[in-house]
């Protein structure tokens, strides 16, 4: 999920670079998390992707509404949700390796998630 996960990174980067710089406070942080949480780590079914992630402007939700879909729909998505327990796909996603060309990684966008018990 790597190559997913970096692209992911970049848009939230060039999204903060845009004037959206919001995405990195902790309301939309926590919404993003839940979205990738219910729809990777513990996916639930009936989930669709909410119109509002407390950005301060109906274009800023739209573009994190579509740079969330884009990663959902991402191949490596596809794959890191058949890993056979939600601790695998936690990690899968909290992948540090992984970093934005702006050497961001996961936890600056969607925070950081203890491990199951």
């Amino acid at each position: 999920m790597k190559k997913a996960l970096k692209q992911l990174l970049n848009a939230f980067d060039k999204l903060a670079e845009d004037g959206h710089d919001e995405v990195t406070d902790t309301d939309v942080r926590e919404r993003m998390h839940d979205a990738v949480y219910k729809t990777l780590v513990v996916p639930q079914a009936d989930y669709e992707l909410p119109d509002e992630f407390g950005m301060l402007s109906p274009e800023g939700n739209k573009k994190v509404k579509a740079i969330l879909a884009k990663f959902l729909a991402h191949p490596e998505f596809a794959e890191a949700k058949k890993l056979p327990t939600p601790q695998a796909r936690l990690d899968a996603f909290q992948d540090v390796e992984v970093e934005s060309g702006e050497g961001n990684s996961y936890d600056e966008y969607f925070g950081y998630t203890d491990p199951f018990e």
